[in-house]
């Protein structure tokens, strides 16, 4: 008998969350639902980042509605906006003059972007993410980097397979599934090295090992993917396991 945690999620054998299409689909179905079990000190930001992924309707989902909007005029309007929204519901901490240039280099590369994206073809957030060096700041945004192509992938080519956010949940997490599903014994910081493509590959590599286990029909897509695990160890739940000594995490990785 598969043991589950107090809110329904399959556990393996060490208690994390299991790859599973059943747990995948709750997370979904609890992103969707009332925030009620967001404590006070994280329901500001949690919220925002709610009503930027539910997908229960398009109207409580903001980022896509914006997104699709724009779309309609093949984003004639720019992609100040559309940026904006992302740094508020995704704490990418971009400064205005970050904004301002992200969106004039996409503006000015706005064919080629959404060619590269439409395809799948990840190299595009590393050169997205360089954009920003060109800032006082001079920063390599990998994560608005990965947020940005991944939405647009969703919300406006309606692919969910293609790309996946960047961000410390993900990169401190894999590591257990890297070793347990893949017997990988390092997970490289793919930020520091701009390695994108290191990221997905690994997390396509996981998806695959995870079928071997639970079956051809467990199968994840990259969104189902990320959504579980950030939400089981960011989100709603309050399990963040990010900096905590005595976590499980830390010592299996």
């Amino acid at each position: 008998m598969v043991k589950k945690d107090a809110h329904g999620f399959e556990l393996d054998k060490n208690d994390f969350v299991m790859l599973t299409k059943s747990n995948a689909e709750l997370a979904q179905k609890k992103v969707d639902g009332s925030p009620k079990e967001v404590n006070e000190k994280k329901a500001s930001k949690i919220q925002k980042t709610l009503r930027a992924i539910g997908e229960n309707s398009s109207i409580q989902n903001e980022l896509c509605q914006l997104i699709q909007e724009k779309a309609k005029v093949n984003f004639s309007g720019g992609f100040l906006e559309i940026i904006r929204r992302i740094n508020i519901t995704n704490s990418t901490r971009l400064s205005g003059e970050e904004q301002e240039e992200f969106a004039e280099y996409i503006r000015c590369n706005k064919e080629k972007i959404l060619k590269q994206i439409k395809k799948g073809e990840v190299g595009v957030v590393n050169d997205i993410a360089e954009a920003g060096a060109k800032t006082s700041k001079k920063r390599y945004n990998f994560s608005f980097a990965s947020k940005f192509c991944t939405y647009i992938s969703r919300y406006h080519f309606n692919e969910y397979d293609k790309f996946m956010p960047y961000d410390n949940v993900l990169q401190s997490v894999l590591p257990y599934y890297a070793w347990v599903y893949c017997k990988i014994k390092k997970v490289e910081d793919f930020k520091k090295k701009g390695n994108y493509q290191g990221y997905i590959d690994l997390a396509r590599k996981i998806i695959e090992q995870s079928q071997v286990l639970y079956g051809s029909e467990e199968r994840l897509t990259l969104k189902e993917f990320d959504r579980l695990l950030w939400y089981k160890y960011k989100g709603l739940l309050g399990e963040d396991l990010i900096g905590n000594p005595n976590s499980l995490l830390i010592k299996e990785t």
